[in-house]
């Protein structure tokens, strides 16, 4: 889990980062979404920039 001013993001053993905006209250899920992505086990947000490590090595940037 990772926060900043105004979002809070956590992955919690899924294929996408669950963000929470704390301003609006809206939630949204961020990522890759499939068969072939593998688990979130990191995230950081900064700037309006989540990046996501995945088990797998590989490593996501998205806009959010």
């Amino acid at each position: 889990m990772q926060f900043d001013s105004r979002r809070i993001v956590s992955a919690a053993g899924e294929t996408v980062a669950k963000i929470y905006d704390k301003a609006d209250g809206r939630h949204w899920d961020c990522g890759a979404v499939g068969v072939d992505a593998a688990i979130v086990d990191r995230v950081r947000v900064n700037d309006g920039y989540l990046v996501q490590g995945r088990r797998n090595g590989t490593v996501g940037i998205w806009a959010c």
